[in-house]
């Protein structure tokens, strides 16, 4: 599969959304594989507006998760999921066209990102790994691991968020470990 078709498969399926706290979730996992990849291609194919309107969707749907997730944020859930649906429609033609040189640029962005996980800071590493998790699946690669990692940073910060019943304010420390163990699977 190309960049570009793993990034309009997970397109189509994020538009099928409805309200339930499982298709949120589906739905924003859709999207930010859709967004990482559309990003790091941009230098072939670039357009701004769906750009835009996968982030607004990505972050509106990150309020309702984390309100599923806690059971004690609360959010105007009903308002959001509107917010969510009058978007949605928008990002119905921006499928990414067949571009040449794809796969170079994403293995290109792999390690850009692989050179930049030396950070500190918990949130920003969840978020490289979580890229690379999704640019190493977007080129056929198996990223199976990656994933797994990826999920136990998630379930730490959902047991950080629920222990907290806050989206922010709560710093989570990093283990170094698992940094190393994530450089070594890249290099792999």
């Amino acid at each position: 599969m190309r960049p570009e078709e793993y990034a309009n498969k997970n397109l189509r399926e994020a538009l099928k959304f409805d309200p339930s706290p499982e298709s949120v979730h589906d739905t924003r996992v859709g999207l930010r594989k859709y967004y990482v990849v559309a990003g790091a291609l941009s230098r072939l194919y670039y357009n701004p507006e769906c750009m835009y309107y996968a982030k607004e969707a990505i972050k509106t749907l990150g309020l309702i998760r984390d309100s599923d997730v806690s059971g004690c944020i609360k959010v105007d859930r009903e308002a959001l999921v509107a917010k969510v649906s009058r978007i949605l429609p928008k990002l119905a033609g921006c499928e990414l066209p067949k571009l040449y040189g794809s796969r170079l640029i994403i293995f290109e962005k792999i390690s850009e990102v692989y050179s930049s996980l030396d950070v500190e800071d918990f949130h920003e590493f969840r978020k490289r790994v979580r890229v690379l998790y999704y640019l190493t699946e977007s080129v056929g690669e198996d990223a199976g691991q990656l994933k797994a990692i990826s999920k136990r940073l998630g379930d730490i910060r959902d047991k950080y968020m629920v222990e907290t019943c806050s989206r922010t304010g709560f710093k989570i420390p990093l283990d170094r470990n698992v940094v190393e163990e994530v450089k070594s699977i890249v290099m792999e």
